[in-house]
């Protein structure tokens, strides 16, 4: 039995040789990504964590922009000046204009329960 001898042509070899560097690029890739995750895992939290942050900012934008924009906005927001929610002005017992004169009673003193009823 006469065995052929085991040619390839050109193109064939190229193809093969083309695989065998496809292979090792792709081997070689997750390699480098499974040292970085086992020697670089703070430089992978810190990138995810700036990533995060940079996001969180754009939202704050977002929202900075959305509540400029309506008008029933208070013009407090956003520019950390504090408006008292007592928009009423309460009056010392010094500054009073009813000073002598009698006011009605608003509330009952429950205290003096003697002199009620």
């Amino acid at each position: 039995m006469k065995s052929e001898p085991d040619f390839h042509t050109r193109a064939e070899i190229d193809h093969l040789v083309e695989g065998i560097y496809k292979t090792l690029e792709t081997t070689e890739e997750r390699l480098d990504r499974r040292c970085d995750d086992i020697y670089f895992p703070m430089d992978l939290t810190i990138n995810s964590l700036t990533s995060k942050i940079e996001a969180i900012q754009r939202e704050i934008v977002e929202i900075q922009g959305y509540i400029a924009r309506r008008p029933e906005a208070s013009a407090s927001i956003d520019r950390r000046n504090n408006k008292s929610t007592d928009n009423r002005r309460r009056t010392s017992v010094d500054e009073a204009k009813n000073r002598g004169r009698l006011v009605q009673k608003v509330k009952s003193d429950m205290s003096d329960t003697h002199n009620h009823g």
